[in-house]
């Protein structure tokens, strides 16, 4: 395949070599919005935190973070609100912030006048049940592999989003229970027998389905789903609405959730 594409290449550069017009790409040029990412998992110092950013040319390195901005999230119900405050790298905190499970909450962000809103019920994941690990896994059946259980909802259409980070990759992966309504539910992590003796992390989230489809279309524009929050590589809508101007949307998602995590050392 290497092959046949690198001779295609060759074929196309003899055929066009005698095209003397330059055409410049100007890829610099873009459309600047403010980017939000607002993934919430309670009570998790390192995803309690709201972080704020300009969207970038193709070609810019880093971000242009947003230290200048108004973070607040409110309890639609209680009308209780919680200041987030600026810290470093366009990040915002609130440690004490601690919402209600089933609970509804909105966030507003203002930035230079500009006021950015979304609402997110607060979801609890399942507990997890079980952790087991096989040691003639995977497609060739010769790997470790180690499957963490949990139980879904058989009243619920039920929408989740897992986490599994080893001491290399730290990898989210969403899914349903279309198939699955009511059953124990596993999600897989297959090892090298180097591995041994290494501890791995395990998250799980329980989201909405409009988040879950927003996950779809990111995980499908990425090459990598290492974090899903991070800014999206093309124009891609969330749930964040520009109330001072609405064809001036930003990107970006605010959703909250209570998940269950474990650590399992593999044996």
């Amino acid at each position: 395949m290497k092959k046949y594409f690198y001779t295609s290449l060759i074929a196309a550069s003899l055929l066009f070599s005698s095209c003397e017009e330059v055409i410049d790409l100007d890829l610099d040029q873009h459309e600047k919005r403010v980017v939000i990412d607002a993934n919430l998992f309670v009570g998790e110092t390192s995803y309690n935190k709201i972080t704020l950013s300009y969207s970038s040319p193709f070609y810019t390195e880093g971000y242009q973070y947003i230290s200048t901005a108004s973070v607040q999230i409110t309890n639609t119900t209680s009308n209780e609100s919680y200041p987030f405050t600026y810290t470093s790298n366009g990040t915002y905190e609130n440690n004490s912030f601690d919402p209600e499970t089933d609970e509804t909450y909105e966030l507003e962000v203002i930035v230079e006048g500009k006021t950015y809103k979304a609402i997110s019920k607060v979801w609890q994941a399942p507990e997890i049940e079980k952790i087991e690990q096989v040691n003639n896994g995977g497609f060739t059946g010769d790997m470790k592999e180690v499957q963490f259980y949990y139980r879904d909802d058989a009243n619920t259409e039920d929408y989740y989003l897992s986490q599994i980070k080893d001491s290399e990759e730290n990898n989210f992966f969403n899914g349903n229970d279309l198939f699955t309504n009511g059953n124990l539910i596993s999600d897989s992590y297959t090892a090298e027998d180097e591995q041994q003796g290494e501890t791995i992390f395990y998250g799980l989230a329980k989201i909405d389905k409009e988040y879950y489809n927003y996950l779809s279309k990111l995980f499908g524009n990425a090459a990598s789903a290492g974090n899903p929050f991070a800014t999206p590589t093309g124009t891609l809508k969330g749930n964040i609405i520009n109330t001072t101007n609405e064809n001036e949307f930003p990107l970006g998602y605010f959703h909250i959730a209570k998940r269950t995590t474990t650590s399992y050392t593999i044996q």
